[in-house]
């Protein structure tokens, strides 16, 4: 799964290196990928600049001067390519032909990845916008008698939170992924929150460091706990793992259940 920390850092720096030049042209292999026709894509994005490109949740979205946005959003199959001038593109699900000979290349072999032109905006918070505050977080989970991991999950609830970083978050948070929210004492929301935002800027300051390229995905030993590489937590709790409506999910005893 593409999160928030690989996203980050893959936005800051095809912004920086594609900002400003003219996407020439659009090859799309599978138009079921995309909520409009070819046609309507290339009137709305081609011989326009691109002018900014963002994390948006999961997905990175790209800004023409048209004002018209392309918004990505990955499967866990997908990776991102920057083909360089002369070079051959291997098999592709979509390829951004820009000014200066680079292409940017979603790969998906199972072509699962989805392309939306001019996203409808939404309300919902992001993990790590201004709008994601403690008091949103308490109101969430006032009411609500299902699992911890999958409200944290929940794209219709918190933006951004996918399958791994979930259990990392729980993990910090000495929070069992299968508690009930409701029943979660005040204190620990609160830690909960403030674990949220430490362990995503923390592992945006980690990508950065050691995937300077920003194409690939993250790399998996920035991962404690949602690893199958690694036996044991930091503290040396033995890492276990359920599969649960076909998300694994990874814990410790060492973190409290509410029930």
């Amino acid at each position: 799964m593409f999160e928030i920390p690989y996203l980050e850092n893959c936005a800051e720096i095809l912004e920086k290196r594609f900002k400003n030049r003219v996407l020439q042209k659009v090859d799309l292999q599978c138009e079921k990928s995309i909520n409009v026709s070819r046609e309507i894509l290339s009137e709305s994005i081609v011989e326009h600049e691109l002018k900014r490109v963002w994390r948006d949740g999961l997905s990175l979205r790209l800004q023409f001067k048209s004002y018209s946005v392309l918004e990505l959003s990955f499967s866990t199959s997908a990776f991102i390519q920057v083909i360089e001038q002369n070079l051959e593109a291997d098999p592709f699900l979509l390829n951004l032909h820009f000014s200066g000979g680079s292409i940017i290349s979603v790969k998906d072999t199972r072509k699962s990845s989805t392309f939306r032109l001019n996203p409808i905006n939404t309300d919902i918070p992001d993990a790590l916008s201004k709008a994601f505050t403690f008091n949103y977080l308490i109101g969430l989970f006032s009411n609500k008698s299902e699992e911890i991991k999958c409200v944290l999950m929940d794209q219709n609830l918190i933006r951004g939170i996918g399958e791994a970083y979930a259990d990392e978050i729980l993990w910090y948070a000495g929070i069992s992924p299968f508690s009930i929210v409701s029943k979660i004492p005040l204190v620990k929301v609160k830690l909960l929150y403030k674990t949220i935002k430490y362990v995503f800027i923390d592992a945006i300051k980690q990508v950065r460091k050691i995937n300077p390229i920003g194409y690939n995905k993250t790399d998996s030993d920035l991962l404690l706990i949602h690893n199958i590489s690694k036996k044991n937590s930091p503290t040396g709790g033995m890492i276990k793992m359920k599969v649960i409506s076909d998300k694994k999910v990874y814990y410790t005893d060492e973190q409290y259940l509410y029930i």
